[in-house]
């Protein structure tokens, strides 16, 4: 046998080793935790299902994850239950399947939050921030960030600060907002060196990806050189393939060919290394792209077709959307056209299912939020009824042991205590119907206006596909279809919040901030809409707008009040954002030339009378928006008010004070 031969067996051997002596301890662990004293045996088992996770062995840390978490839940440790979700999670995130992964970030988040473990709940966060991150959900992505920010500030964690500071940059660069982008990118380099960060070339290279979304090549190229050195130092492979990558993607912007082959190459032979498949697959489309640039149509469907089967292993649609798109790209080029059209029928087939599927399993995500909620109502109420049946019986065991001596005080006392028993219960009783009113109007407006929405684009789409329609016909209606999604996108942000609303659970936290910069954001995020509807957005703030309030409760109601705006204007009218300042109140305006509202409405807009109202394009609501507006102003000091006249337009009016004046 030869020397190689050897060595290849001996590998195999160690290696199957080490996974067999990790079944044996996680099998151990099952076997022999019976209470909480064994509390570090669940922390052990949490990092053998990470190693197994390393080891793309998902199904069997899957596995673990659910025997161990159950037994977790039997001892009632609930900071361990929170960590093996959170590798559950990671899990699923490793699969690709996202949604799955949310829900036990959401389940992390529950148990750490039960024994106020900030580091979890840090963790948690900036892991479905990440998930956010790639659904698209841009908007939930930065809460879910500001919020490990703030807990990582508690920690005075530098060094996750600085990394949760680049995340915001990361999802500033998404919103395509490269100049604030940019600046968080800078924050998090300065508080890294500062820190002495091993990760400080990741930050680089980001910075370098915005100077070339900007075109400003000159700039990325020095930031990816000045990274691909740092990580070099560092030896940090994953860090010196993405430097290899920008670079590649800089040359091939210059159409310098052979250079950008040569880094990517680099990349490809670098990341190898570290087994990061999704950068890997993308590199080789690259490489795809430069082979059919330079008419290398052999090599570039070599690459096309490893990165398709790849693609098809991790199970990514995105990725398998891409390399149907770079095969129709290829046959173009090389004049076969039919193929290239047989490709394109393939990308819209697959785009359509997987739009569907996530549509579908956003749904699920919300019915699972609302079922936790309801659970852990359930469970306080629980936990208060045991706790006043306990004082009762303590209250009763002393009424029995003065009764002897003042049998007229006993008597007394226990009347009252009855009293006090039946007014709390009654109390209860009513809290349990609100719940039960509050339950059967989230599920309502879920099964009734969501599911409608939903079947709408459902149906669009099977016309579509049965050929009913051409594709032509599909495209002029491309702008309806996208009226439903972002209408579906509002209720289902208005709906989460009425209902913590009727929970008692929004609590405000002001401090100060600019609200210029929040209407800016709202400005840009509904900018394609206005356009859809010929409706023109004039944003009069241009300088910094002082509130003391706090900032993400401000940004639901801007974010309201323009959609309703929009939603009530018709093409050619116009909203205006503008400002009144004195000397502790600021003012917010805005004014709108849309149809207005009549004047027996006007009450009931903030009443408990739930008012639904289709827009000019027959858009729908909860009737709830509003509403969510008047509460979260309310909470912060402030009045929100109206003046419409129909036919003439509405102004909505935020008063918010400057400073704080508790």
């Amino acid at each position: 046998m030869k020397p190689t031969t050897y060595y290849l067996a001996f590998a195999m051997l160690f290696l199957y080793a080490i996974s067999y002596s990790q079944h044996t301890k996680l099998d151990s662990i099952v076997n022999t935790t019976s209470s909480i004293s064994d509390s570090l045996n669940i922390d052990l088992a949490a990092d053998l299902i990470y190693d197994l996770s390393l080891k793309e062995k998902f199904e069997e840390g899957l596995q673990y994850s659910d025997t161990i978490i159950r037994i977790s839940q039997k001892i009632k440790y609930d900071k361990g239950v929170g960590k093996l979700y959170n590798e559950k999670a990671n899990i699923y995130n490793q699969m690709d399947q996202l949604f799955d992964a949310l829900l036990c970030y959401d389940q992390a988040f529950l148990y750490y939050g039960r024994v106020n473990h900030t580091r979890g709940l840090a963790i948690t966060q900036n892991n479905k921030a990440v998930i956010e991150q790639r659904l698209g959900n841009s908007e939930k992505s930065l809460v879910h960030l500001l919020e490990a920010y703030s807990y990582y500030e508690k920690l005075k964690d530098s060094s996750k600060l600085a990394t949760t500071i680049n995340n915001i940059g990361n999802v500033y660069a998404h919103l395509k907002n490269f100049e604030s982008a940019k600046k968080y990118y800078r924050q998090s380099l300065e508080l890294k060196r500062k820190t002495g960060s091993n990760t400080i070339g990741s930050t680089l290279h980001n910075i370098a990806i915005i100077y070339v979304k900007e075109n400003k090549l000159d700039s990325a190229l020095a930031f990816s050189n000045e990274s691909l050195e740092v990580n070099k130092k560092e030896n940090y492979s994953y860090g010196i393939a993405e430097s290899y990558n920008a670079l590649g993607r800089i040359s091939f912007i210059k159409k310098d060919y052979q250079k950008a082959k040569k880094y990517y190459e680099s990349a490809l032979f670098i990341g190898g290394k570290v087994a990061y498949k999704e950068r890997l697959i993308r590199t080789k489309l690259s490489l795809a792209e430069i082979a059919i640039k330079t008419e290398k149509f052999e090599e570039a469907e070599n690459y096309i077709s490893s990165a398709k089967e790849e693609s098809k292993k991790m199970n990514s649609t995105p990725l398998l959307l891409n390399t149907y798109d770079l095969y129709s790209v290829l046959d173009s080029a090389r004049g076969d056209y039919l193929n290239a059209y047989k490709w394109q029928k393939q990308y819209k087939d697959l785009y359509q299912k997987h739009t569907l599927k996530e549509t579908t399993q956003q749904i699920d995500i919300v019915k699972s939020r609302l079922e936790n909620e309801k659970k852990q109502q359930a469970s306080l109420d629980k936990q208060k009824r045991e706790k006043q049946e306990a004082k009762e019986e303590l209250f009763k065991q002393k009424i029995y042991t003065y009764v002897a001596i003042a049998a007229f005080i006993v008597a007394f006392i226990f009347i009252i205590g009855i009293i006090k028993a039946r007014i709390q219960r009654a109390k209860y009783i009513k809290e349990l119907n609100q719940s039960n009113q509050v339950k059967n109007k989230l599920f309502s407006i879920v099964s009734h206006d969501l599911k409608n929405e939903i079947h709408g684009l459902d149906k669009t789409l099977n016309l579509l596909k049965e050929d009913v329609i051409s594709e032509t016909e599909f495209k002029e209606i491309i702008p309806v279809l996208s009226n439903s999604t972002h209408q579906t996108s509002i209720l289902l942000n208005n709906l989460l919040n009425w209902s913590k609303s009727q929970m008692k659970e929004l609590k405000a936290s002001p401090k100060d901030f600019d609200f210029t910069e929040v209407i800016n954001d709202k400005i840009v995020f509904f900018t394609s809409r206005a356009s859809q509807k010929g409706v023109k957005l004039i944003n009069n703030l241009t300088d910094f707008t002082k509130v003391f309030a706090d900032k993400d409760m401000c940004t639901i109601v801007a974010q309201n009040l323009i959609a309703n705006a929009i939603k009530f204007c018709k093409s050619g009218d116009t909203l205006t954002i503008h400002k009144e300042e004195e000397k502790d109140i600021m003012r917010i305006y805005f004014r709108d030339t849309g149809i207005g509202i009549p004047k027996e409405n006007l009450s009931k807009l903030f009443s408990d009378i739930t008012l639904t109202t289709k827009g000019t394009d027959n858009e729908s609501g909860t009737g709830l928006g509003l509403k969510i507006c008047k509460e979260l102003i309310s909470l912060n000091h402030g009045t929100l008010e109206v003046k419409s006249i129909l036919g003439q337009g509405s102004t909505f009016c935020i008063q918010l004070p400057k400073n704080n004046i508790l």
